[in-house]
């Protein structure tokens, strides 16, 4: 095991992408920047100027729900709402639709002052997630979605309401403007030189985030906030070790082991690592105030295990 007082190599703020949280976010909040990956997106050339963007949103409309943390929120001049986040890990197919339709809720029900009865009035809201992996599995940069009637084909609920997942790894190139494709690989692996880029939007774009990588103050504000995480990550790792988060994990070893003797061995070990696990997880939330992903990230959760996690957490009493 790690050392409390080991650290990792921060990764240089050049070699960072789109990809990268605080690039993404960084970039996005400048409202330049966000209107031209928001146009590429789109492909409208013509979109509204972006008035507002702020990067590293949390909305908690309610004092006893779950919040949640956008990593960006922007208005355009016709007070359209685009919510764009930078997925970098796959955490299952079922967690990252569902979670858009959380996104969706908790934007949707800010939207409106308390006591207003004319919802006709809601913003219409995009919810953008990048991704280098295929949600789907059907090969497409690019998946659409309105709300639609099953029992009338063609019919649509026009509620404004437009999710849309990107996939840096589609295939379909001839479905899509070559636009989109050259942006969504510039966003998972920046080009060393730029001149490869042919097209003009993407070329400015790839120039906006160099700009943003030579600054000075972006450099310092990165370093700061590299430190400020592996603190935290640092601190997580000892309050664990307080908590018995050690020794829930070896309680869970003997008790697969037991119930394996029962059972059969391998089922019972899975079972009672698991539900330690899944308790370890459970209590870091409980005094961290952290979010169950951000927890499942600082105890090194294996991304294809976390579905189950989740679920066994949400039974819990």
């Amino acid at each position: 095991m790690k050392k409390n007082k080991e650290k990792r190599v921060r990764k240089p703020l050049k070699d960072l992408t789109l990809l990268d949280r605080f690039l993404f976010d960084t970039a996005m909040s400048v409202p330049e920047i966000c209107h031209n990956m928001l146009s590429i997106i789109l492909d409208d050339p013509h979109l509204p100027k972006i008035h507002y963007s702020i990067a590293e949103k949390t909305q908690e409309p309610f004092y006893d729900s779950r919040a949640v943390r956008l990593d960006l929120l922007a208005f355009d001049e016709n007070d359209v709402v685009y919510d764009a986040e930078a997925q970098k890990k796959n955490t299952g197919r079922r967690n990252l639709k569902r979670r858009s339709r959380l996104y969706q809720s908790h934007i949707d029900v800010n939207l409106m002052e308390p006591g207003d009865l004319n919802f006709g009035r809601m913003n219409d809201v995009y919810i953008i997630f990048i991704a280098p992996f295929d949600l789907f599995g059907e090969k497409k940069y690019m998946y659409t979605f309105r709300m639609t009637c099953d029992e009338v084909p063609g019919m649509a609920l026009n509620d404004g309401a437009v999710r849309i997942f990107l996939n840096t790894h589609g295939e379909n190139d001839d479905e899509v403007s070559e636009e989109l494709v050259e942006f969504l690989h510039f966003v998972e692996e920046t080009p060393d030189d730029d001149k490869e880029i042919k097209n003009e939007r993407v070329r400015e774009l790839a120039d906006q985030i160099d700009h943003l990588k030579s600054s000075q103050e972006v450099g310092v504000r990165y370093m700061r906030l590299w430190e400020e995480m592996e603190e935290l990550k640092q601190e997580a790792i000892a309050e664990g070790k307080e908590l018995g988060i050690e020794m829930g994990r070896e309680e869970g070893r003997a008790e697969g082991r037991a119930e394996g003797r029962e059972e059969g061995r391998a089922e019972g070990r899975a079972q009672g690592c698991a539900e330690s696990h899944a308790k370890d997880i459970e209590r870091l939330i409980k005094n961290t105030g952290w979010s169950i992903e951000k927890a499942m990230d600082i105890l090194e959760i294996p991304v294809d295990e976390r579905s189950l996690y989740i679920e066994m957490i949400g039974h819990m009493d």
